[in-house]
Protein backbone atom coordinates (compact mmCIF):
# COMPACT_ATOMS: atom_id res chain seq x y z
CA UNK A 1 0.00 0.00 0.00
CA UNK A 2 2.71 1.92 1.04
CA UNK A 3 4.73 1.51 -2.78
CA UNK A 4 0.96 2.96 -4.03
CA UNK A 5 0.51 5.86 -2.45
CA UNK A 6 4.17 6.60 -3.57
CA UNK A 7 3.74 6.06 -6.52
CA UNK A 8 0.75 8.43 -6.54
CA UNK A 9 2.41 10.77 -4.68
CA UNK A 10 5.38 11.32 -7.71
CA UNK A 11 2.44 11.20 -10.27
CA UNK A 12 0.86 14.49 -8.58
CA UNK A 13 4.26 16.06 -7.96
CA UNK A 14 5.09 16.13 -11.59
CA UNK A 15 1.79 18.10 -11.97
CA UNK A 16 2.42 20.38 -9.09
CA UNK A 17 5.92 20.82 -9.46
CA UNK A 18 7.34 20.13 -12.74
CA UNK A 19 10.59 21.75 -13.33
CA UNK A 20 11.46 21.02 -9.43
CA UNK A 21 10.94 17.05 -9.51
CA UNK A 22 12.89 17.07 -13.01
CA UNK A 23 15.83 19.04 -11.84
CA UNK A 24 15.65 16.41 -8.91
CA UNK A 25 15.95 13.77 -11.20
CA UNK A 26 18.55 15.46 -12.91
CA UNK A 27 20.86 16.62 -9.75
CA UNK A 28 20.14 13.86 -7.34
CA UNK A 29 19.19 16.85 -4.25
CA UNK A 30 16.01 16.92 -2.77
CA UNK A 31 13.55 19.44 -3.86
CA UNK A 32 13.46 22.78 -1.97
CA UNK A 33 11.01 22.78 1.02
CA UNK A 34 11.52 18.52 0.61
CA UNK A 35 15.08 18.32 2.43
CA UNK A 36 15.92 14.82 2.66
CA UNK A 37 13.17 13.44 0.85
CA UNK A 38 14.14 12.21 -3.12
CA UNK A 39 11.05 11.51 -5.18
CA UNK A 40 11.54 7.81 -6.80
CA UNK A 41 11.15 8.36 -10.53
CA UNK A 42 8.43 6.41 -12.66
CA UNK A 43 9.01 3.96 -14.80
CA UNK A 44 6.75 3.14 -17.89
CA UNK A 45 4.69 1.30 -17.01
CA UNK A 46 3.91 2.53 -13.43
CA UNK A 47 3.05 5.71 -15.09
CA UNK A 48 0.85 3.54 -17.72
CA UNK A 49 -1.12 2.16 -14.93
CA UNK A 50 -1.74 5.38 -13.20
CA UNK A 51 -2.55 6.48 -16.51
CA UNK A 52 -5.14 3.93 -17.58
CA UNK A 53 -6.94 4.70 -14.03
CA UNK A 54 -8.20 7.88 -14.43
CA UNK A 55 -8.70 6.91 -18.49
CA UNK A 56 -11.15 4.49 -16.87
CA UNK A 57 -12.80 6.74 -14.89
CA UNK A 58 -13.34 9.17 -17.97
CA UNK A 59 -14.80 6.37 -20.02
CA UNK A 60 -17.10 5.71 -17.01
CA UNK A 61 -18.12 8.89 -16.75
CA UNK A 62 -18.97 9.50 -20.72
CA UNK A 63 -21.28 6.73 -19.97
CA UNK A 64 -23.27 7.95 -17.04
CA UNK A 65 -23.55 11.35 -18.57
CA UNK A 66 -25.32 10.27 -21.57
CA UNK A 67 -27.13 7.68 -19.77
CA UNK A 68 -28.50 10.55 -17.51
CA UNK A 69 -28.68 12.42 -20.74
CA UNK A 70 -31.26 10.45 -22.49
CA UNK A 71 -33.50 9.94 -19.63
CA UNK A 72 -33.45 13.44 -19.26
CA UNK A 73 -34.48 14.29 -22.82
CA UNK A 74 -36.63 11.34 -23.01
CA UNK A 75 -38.60 12.25 -19.77
CA UNK A 76 -39.03 15.83 -21.30
CA UNK A 77 -39.93 15.37 -24.85
CA UNK A 78 -42.28 11.55 -23.83
CA UNK A 79 -45.59 14.06 -22.92
CA UNK A 80 -45.20 16.73 -25.48
CA UNK A 81 -43.19 15.29 -28.36
CA UNK A 82 -44.53 11.97 -29.03
CA UNK A 83 -43.60 11.32 -32.53
CA UNK A 84 -40.31 12.75 -31.70
CA UNK A 85 -39.68 10.25 -28.83
CA UNK A 86 -40.42 7.34 -30.61
CA UNK A 87 -38.22 8.22 -33.35
CA UNK A 88 -35.08 8.52 -30.79
CA UNK A 89 -35.89 5.56 -29.18
CA UNK A 90 -35.51 3.89 -32.65
CA UNK A 91 -32.24 6.04 -33.88
CA UNK A 92 -30.73 6.24 -30.54
CA UNK A 93 -30.12 2.91 -29.82
CA UNK A 94 -27.19 2.41 -32.58
CA UNK A 95 -25.76 5.71 -31.79
CA UNK A 96 -26.13 4.27 -28.21
CA UNK A 97 -24.37 1.27 -28.93
CA UNK A 98 -21.48 3.10 -30.99
CA UNK A 99 -20.60 5.43 -28.27
CA UNK A 100 -20.17 2.62 -26.18
CA UNK A 101 -18.53 0.74 -28.11
CA UNK A 102 -16.08 3.79 -29.00
CA UNK A 103 -15.48 4.03 -24.98
CA UNK A 104 -14.72 0.72 -24.80
CA UNK A 105 -12.10 0.72 -27.75
CA UNK A 106 -10.43 3.74 -25.68
CA UNK A 107 -10.24 2.20 -22.37
CA UNK A 108 -8.57 -1.15 -24.87
CA UNK A 109 -6.08 0.90 -27.24
CA UNK A 110 -5.05 3.85 -24.52
CA UNK A 111 -1.96 2.11 -23.25
CA UNK A 112 -0.83 0.70 -27.45
CA UNK A 113 -1.75 4.32 -27.86
CA UNK A 114 0.17 5.81 -25.45
CA UNK A 115 2.96 3.57 -25.57
CA UNK A 116 3.64 4.53 -29.11
CA UNK A 117 3.36 8.15 -28.55
CA UNK A 118 5.72 7.56 -25.89
CA UNK A 119 8.22 5.75 -27.84
CA UNK A 120 8.31 8.68 -30.57
CA UNK A 121 9.06 11.35 -28.29
CA UNK A 122 11.66 9.33 -26.57
CA UNK A 123 13.16 8.73 -30.14
CA UNK A 124 12.86 12.71 -30.89
CA UNK A 125 14.32 13.20 -27.57
CA UNK A 126 17.29 10.75 -27.61
CA UNK A 127 18.10 12.07 -31.02
CA UNK A 128 18.39 15.81 -30.37
CA UNK A 129 20.41 15.37 -26.82
CA UNK A 130 23.55 13.63 -29.14
CA UNK A 131 23.60 17.06 -30.95
CA UNK A 132 23.51 19.12 -27.17
CA UNK A 133 25.37 16.88 -25.08
CA UNK A 134 26.82 13.32 -26.08
CA UNK A 135 27.93 12.34 -23.06
CA UNK A 136 24.83 12.92 -21.33
CA UNK A 137 22.56 9.32 -20.26
CA UNK A 138 20.41 9.90 -23.39
CA UNK A 139 18.37 6.79 -22.68
CA UNK A 140 17.49 7.87 -19.23
CA UNK A 141 16.97 11.36 -19.44
CA UNK A 142 14.60 10.62 -22.36
CA UNK A 143 12.54 8.09 -20.71
CA UNK A 144 12.27 10.39 -17.54
CA UNK A 145 10.94 13.41 -19.62
CA UNK A 146 8.12 11.24 -21.63
CA UNK A 147 6.83 9.00 -18.71
CA UNK A 148 5.98 11.78 -16.60
CA UNK A 149 4.77 13.49 -19.28
CA UNK A 150 1.62 11.01 -18.81
CA UNK A 151 0.69 12.51 -15.67
CA UNK A 152 -1.36 14.97 -17.53
CA UNK A 153 -3.96 11.95 -17.92
CA UNK A 154 -5.28 12.88 -14.90
CA UNK A 155 -6.87 16.10 -16.70
CA UNK A 156 -8.86 13.63 -18.77
CA UNK A 157 -11.41 13.09 -16.18
CA UNK A 158 -12.76 16.91 -16.71
CA UNK A 159 -16.23 16.67 -19.13
CA UNK A 160 -16.17 18.52 -22.29
CA UNK A 161 -12.50 20.33 -22.09
CA UNK A 162 -10.40 17.52 -20.76
CA UNK A 163 -9.08 16.38 -23.76
CA UNK A 164 -7.84 19.85 -24.61
CA UNK A 165 -6.60 20.59 -21.30
CA UNK A 166 -4.53 17.29 -21.23
CA UNK A 167 -3.22 17.98 -24.83
CA UNK A 168 -1.94 21.13 -23.92
CA UNK A 169 -0.48 19.89 -20.07
CA UNK A 170 1.40 17.14 -21.83
CA UNK A 171 3.58 19.23 -24.22
CA UNK A 172 3.84 21.85 -20.90
CA UNK A 173 5.40 19.25 -18.73
CA UNK A 174 7.40 17.57 -22.14
CA UNK A 175 8.84 21.23 -21.83
CA UNK A 176 9.48 21.25 -18.83
CA UNK A 177 11.85 18.09 -18.65
CA UNK A 178 13.48 19.45 -21.66
CA UNK A 179 14.40 22.50 -19.57
CA UNK A 180 14.95 21.37 -15.95
CA UNK A 181 16.39 17.19 -17.26
CA UNK A 182 17.60 17.68 -20.04
CA UNK A 183 18.78 21.08 -19.53
CA UNK A 184 17.82 22.41 -22.65
CA UNK A 185 17.33 26.23 -23.31
CA UNK A 186 14.22 28.11 -24.29
CA UNK A 187 14.59 28.04 -27.68
CA UNK A 188 16.09 24.79 -28.17
CA UNK A 189 12.77 22.59 -26.10
CA UNK A 190 11.08 24.80 -28.49
CA UNK A 191 12.39 23.42 -31.83
CA UNK A 192 12.36 19.55 -30.22
CA UNK A 193 8.58 20.49 -29.72
CA UNK A 194 8.20 21.33 -33.01
CA UNK A 195 9.59 18.77 -34.88
CA UNK A 196 6.84 16.40 -35.15
CA UNK A 197 5.01 19.74 -37.05
CA UNK A 198 7.68 19.96 -39.15
CA UNK A 199 7.94 17.20 -40.21
CA UNK A 200 3.99 16.71 -41.10
CA UNK A 201 4.56 19.85 -43.32
CA UNK A 202 7.39 18.73 -44.72
CA UNK A 203 5.65 15.24 -45.66
CA UNK A 204 2.49 17.34 -46.99
CA UNK A 205 4.50 19.58 -48.50
CA UNK A 206 6.14 16.35 -50.32
CA UNK A 207 2.24 15.07 -51.10
CA UNK A 208 1.21 18.05 -52.54
CA UNK A 209 3.44 18.31 -54.90
CA UNK A 210 3.73 14.68 -55.87
CA UNK A 211 0.20 14.81 -57.02
CA UNK A 212 0.54 18.36 -58.62
CA UNK A 213 3.28 16.74 -60.62
CA UNK A 214 1.56 13.63 -61.70
CA UNK A 215 -1.67 15.72 -62.77
CA UNK A 216 0.56 17.78 -64.77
Amino acid sequence: MKKVLELFETYFVVLVHPFRIHQQFRTQLPMPGHEGHLYPPLTLAESLGLSWIFVIIRGMCKILILNLFLQYFMSVQSENFPILKEIIINSGIPAYSFFLFSAILDLIFFPIIALAMTEFWVWIIKSFTKWLNPDLPKDEIADQITTHALSCNLFSIIPYLGDIIQSAVYFFLLYAGLRANLGASRSFAWVILLTPLLFTLILVNIFILAFFYLLA
